[in-house]
C-alpha cells in the first residue's frame, strides 16, 4: 500500500511539475516581451496568437481526450491508432497555414506554418505523455526548448519587435513539437499512416468539447482584442493566462489518473471529487494572491477586491466540476458535456460583449466569464436541469 501511495504521489508530482513548467514558461513569454520591448508589441502579437490557438484547436480535433479513452480501452492498439490519427489530421496544418494569408502579411506565412506544425506535433503526443507517464522527458524537452527561446532576447535586446518575436516564437514551438515527436517516434507505424476520415466523425464529440472549452476560457480575450487598445489587450491576455493557469491546477492533480477514473467505481470517484473541491478552497485564494502581486509589481496595474472576488468565482468551479466532466466521458455522455459547454460559451459571449461594449472593460469581460463558469458548475452537478437530460 505504501509503495502504491508513493507511486501515486510521484505521478501527481511529475505531471504537476511538468504542467507547472509548461504554464510558467508560457506565462513568462509576455513578461519577457514587455520587459525587452513594450506592452503594445505583445498586444499586437496577441492577434496572431489567437489565430494560431484557434487553428490548433481545430487541428487537434479532440485528439488528446479521444486518444486517452482509446488507449485506456484498447492498449494493444496504441501504435496503430496513434499513427492513423496523426496522419489523418496533417492536412489541417496546411489548411490553416494557407488561411493565415488572408489575415497576416505574406512574410509571416512560413513562421506561422512551423508554429502550427510544432503545436500539431506537441498536442499529438500529449495523450502518450500522460498515458505512458513520460513526465521527466517532457520536462527536459520543455526546459531545453525554452532556453533556446530565451537567447534572441539577449542578443537582440532593444531591437526586439513584432517580426522578431514571431520568428523566435515560431521556432520555439517547432523545436518543442519536434522534441515530442522524436520522443514517441517508436509508436509510428508506416503501414498505418493512412488518412482515415472516419476518425473525424468518431472524435467529433471530443472536438466540439475541446473547441467549446477553448472558447469558454478565451472568448473574453477575443472580445477584448476586438474592442480595446493594444495596451489593455496585453494586460488582459496576461491576466487571462494567469487565471486559466490557476484553473488548470485541478487538472494537473487528476490528469495522471484519468484512466483510473475511467476504471474505478462511482463512490471512489465521488470521494476524489470532494477532496479536490475542498483543496480548491485553499489553493484558489493563494493563487489569486500571487496573481495580485504579479499584476501590481510587474504589470503596474491594480485591481479592486471586487475584481478578485469575480476572479475567485471564475477559477474555483473547475475544482468542483473537473472530475465530473471526466465521469460524464466515462459514461459516454459527451452530448451532455457539449450542452453544458455550449451554454457556458454563449453566456460568456453575450454578457462579456455587452459589458465590454458598455465600457466596463476587463472587469466586464471577467464578470461574463465568471457567470459562465458558475452556470457550467450548476449544470455539471445537476445535468437534469438541461432539457431532455436525466440524472
Amino acid at each position: 500500500m505504501r509503495t502504491k501511495n508513493r507511486n501515486r504521489i510521484a505521478h501527481i508530482s511529475g505531471n504537476t511539475i511538468r504542467q507547472l513548467i509548461v504554464s510558467v514558461f508560457g506565462m513568462a513569454i509576455p513578461f519577457l516581451v514587455i520587459h525587452f520591448s513594450q506592452k503594445e508589441i505583445w498586444g499586437s502579437f496577441v492577434s496572431i496568437l489567437l489565430y494560431t490557438l484557434f487553428a490548433v484547436q481545430v487541428i487537434n480535433w479532440g485528439n488528446k481526450e479521444y486518444m486517452l479513452r482509446l488507449f485506456s480501452l484498447l492498449p494493444n492498439k496504441i501504435k496503430k491508432n496513434y499513427s492513423r490519427i496523426l496522419y489523418s489530421r496533417l492536412p489541417l496544418v496546411f489548411l490553416f497555414t494557407i488561411g493565415s494569408l488572408l489575415l497576416f502579411p505574406l512574410s509571416y506565412t512560413f513562421y506561422i506554418f512551423i508554429w502550427i506544425l510544432g503545436r500539431y506535433f506537441n498536442h499529438s503526443t500529449e495523450a502518450l505523455v500522460i498515458y505512458e507517464k513520460k513526465f521527466n522527458a517532457s520536462i527536459l524537452i520543455e526546459t531545453a526548448s525554452f532556453f533556446v527561446f530565451l537567447l534572441p532576447f539577449y542578443l537582440l535586446k532593444d531591437d526586439f519587435g513584432i517580426y522578431s518575436l514571431l520568428v523566435n516564437y515560431s521556432f520555439y514551438q517547432f523545436i518543442r513539437g519536434t522534441g515530442y515527436f522524436l520522443l514517441f517516434q517508436k509508436y509510428l507505424s508506416a503501414e498505418n499512416m493512412k488518412t482515415d476520415t472516419s476518425y473525424f466523425k468518431q472524435a467529433f464529440p471530443f472536438f466540439v468539447l475541446s473547441i467549446l472549452g477553448f472558447f469558454t476560457s478565451k472568448i473574453d480575450v477575443y472580445i477584448i482584442d476586438y474592442f480595446e487598445n493594444r495596451t489593455i489587450v496585453a494586460n488582459y491576455q496576461v491576466l487571462n493566462s494567469l487565471l486559466v493557469f490557476a484553473m488548470s491546477v485541478a487538472a494537473f492533480i487528476y490528469a495522471p489518473f484519468t484512466k483510473n477514473i475511467y476504471r474505478n467505481n462511482k463512490t471512489t470517484v465521488a470521494k476524489i471529487q470532494k477532496q479536490l473541491s475542498l483543496l480548491g478552497l485553499f489553493l484558489v485564494p493563494i493563487g489569486l494572491l500571487f496573481i495580485h502581486l504579479i499584476t501590481v509589481f510587474y504589470l503596474k496595474t491594480q485591481f479592486s477586491f471586487w475584481f478578485y472576488s469575480i476572479a475567485f468565482f471564475y477559477v474555483y468551479p473547475s475544482f468542483v466540476y473537473g472530475i465530473k466532466i471526466v465521469e460524464l466521458f466515462k459514461n459516454h455522455r459527451e452530448k451532455t458535456v457539449i450542452k453544458i459547454l455550449l451554454t457556458g460559451t454563449l453566456i460568456n459571449t453575450i454578457i462579456s460583449t455587452i459589458l465590454v461594449y458598455l465600457n466596463y472593460g476587463m472587469s466586464g469581460a471577467l464578470f461574463g466569464s465568471a457567470i459562465a463558469q458558475l452556470v457550467q458548475l450548476i449544470l455539471t452537478v445537476k445535468p437534469s436541469l438541461l432539457k431532455f437530460e436525466k440524472e
